[in-house]
């Protein structure tokens, strides 16, 4: 049975307690610096990096790259439910953008609403690095499957 390495890198850090891990397994997570801050099943506190390339003209991090970590962060909220063997795509990302944020680190909290055999719904925030500035806040629709092997480069 073929898994998917960042549901189980996600769920065996969720299951053992452990704090501040690197979600390096893929690169859209090891791109924006992505670190599982704490969880349990269903419930997870993120920190991210929004990169200086990632600013606009007037010095502000573009939606698309907080869309992302909030996209992100509900994806991994999922896996962390997920038993070995299944997945999770976005099928639907709604996001709405409540301040600027500059580069530097976010912190996202995510939460998930329910998880079924083929859907799985999600609802996410994302603050300042202290926490306390509510930057955007998101929701999502996401397929739940069976992982597949990924095809080969033939």
């Amino acid at each position: 049975m073929s898994d998917n390495p960042t549901r189980a890198h996600v769920a065996a850090a969720v299951a053992a307690g452990r704090r501040d891990v690197p979600l390096d397994t893929n690169p859209a997570s090891a791109s924006l610096g992505a670190v599982l801050c704490e969880g349990t099943p269903g419930e997870l506190r993120l920190r991210f990096v929004a990169p200086a390339e990632s600013t606009q003209g007037n010095g502000v991090v573009s939606g698309g790259t907080l869309a992302s970590m909030l996209d992100l962060a509900m994806a991994m909220t999922v896996l962390s439910v997920l038993p070995p063997g299944r997945t999770c795509a976005t099928i639907n990302l709604s996001v709405n953008m409540m301040a600027a944020a500059k580069a530097g680190p976010l912190v996202a909290t995510a939460t998930v609403e329910r998880v079924g055999r083929t859907a799985g719904f999600a609802r996410a925030s994302l603050f300042d690095a202290s926490g306390e500035r509510l930057l955007a806040s998101g929701t999502s629709a996401l397929s739940v499957f069976d992982e597949r092997p990924a095809p080969s480069d033939a």
